[in-house]
């Protein structure tokens, strides 16, 4: 929990330096970012003994948090199918998952943290009484995992509204398509059935603005987590939907304003 809520910080300030502004960044609403404590604790137990030797272990760090990072990015977007950060507009980097410029600099962090920040941290955590120690990790944790029950389910109720915008918009595309066939395939039968063409050109366009008004109102609907989420993740797409603006404006376009009027452009 220590090196989670350093991971924390070290993000905030990043942020901070990068951005101008405060941002809460993390996966969770508390203070701390758990893939830094679980990765310094992996790379502590499994490089200390190389604590002496500088380069191995700087290789050593590098590849231990790339695979981490690696494979933390993977498991998050199956389970989510969203990419919750992205190194793609980097040089060397493995499906934006990690790059070289971070995983060169997550070797030196873990090379400062295993020689010098580490045995520091390790000497205070000894100075706690153990019965305090345990009453003051059982009251972090409840509220650990309380803010992971939240945030998943969170993002389980966008990823509910997401798939009803992604049905609205797939019957968008089918009136699209009703409508394009409609008015510019078999011009002579439209000729004769004019009246009929009409009456069903209202209906494709009163479902159209039906399913707008529809479309409207749940991509307006933010919990909380989803505005935290889109906040500390500006690039991750689960809490900011794209509008069908254009798509709806296609198929205004193929219906006619008003009904019986002829398309010249068809004919």
């Amino acid at each position: 929990m220590i090196y989670a809520f350093l991971g924390w910080c070290l993000e905030v300030t990043y942020q901070a330096v990068e951005h101008g502004t405060f941002i809460n960044r993390g996966f969770l609403g508390g203070p701390y970012c758990p893939i830094y404590g679980v990765g310094v604790i992996i790379v502590t137990l499994a490089l200390y003994p190389l604590r002496e030797t500088v380069i191995l272990l700087y290789i050593g760090s590098v590849v231990l948090t790339s695979s981490l990072e690696l494979v933390t990015g993977y498991v998050l977007e199956k389970i989510f199918h969203q990419h919750w950060w992205d190194y793609s507009n980097e040089r060397f980097n493995v499906k934006g998952y990690i790059c070289m410029k971070f995983s060169l600099l997550w070797g030196v962090a873990c090379l400062v943290t295993v020689r010098l920040i580490h045995p520091t941290i390790e000497r205070l955590v000894d100075l706690i009484p153990f019965t305090a120690g345990i009453v003051v990790m059982a009251v972090i944790y409840v509220g650990f995992t309380s803010d992971l029950v939240i945030t998943v389910m969170g993002i389980m109720h966008i990823k509910r509204r997401l798939r009803l915008l992604e049905n609205i918009s797939l019957e968008m595309r089918k009136i699209s398509d009703k409508t394009g066939r409609k008015l510019f395939v078999g011009v002579d039968a439209i000729h004769d059935k004019s009246g009929d063409i009409n009456d069903k050109t209202v209906q494709l366009r009163k479902r159209a603005e039906e399913l707008r008004a529809k479309y409207k109102e749940l991509a307006s609907q933010r919990s909380r987590v989803g505005r935290r989420l889109e906040h500390a993740f500006p690039k991750l797409k689960i809490a900011n939907p794209k509008p069908l603006k254009v798509q709806f404006e296609a198929i205004k376009s193929k219906l006619p304003k008003k009904a019986g009027k002829k398309d010249t452009k068809t004919e």
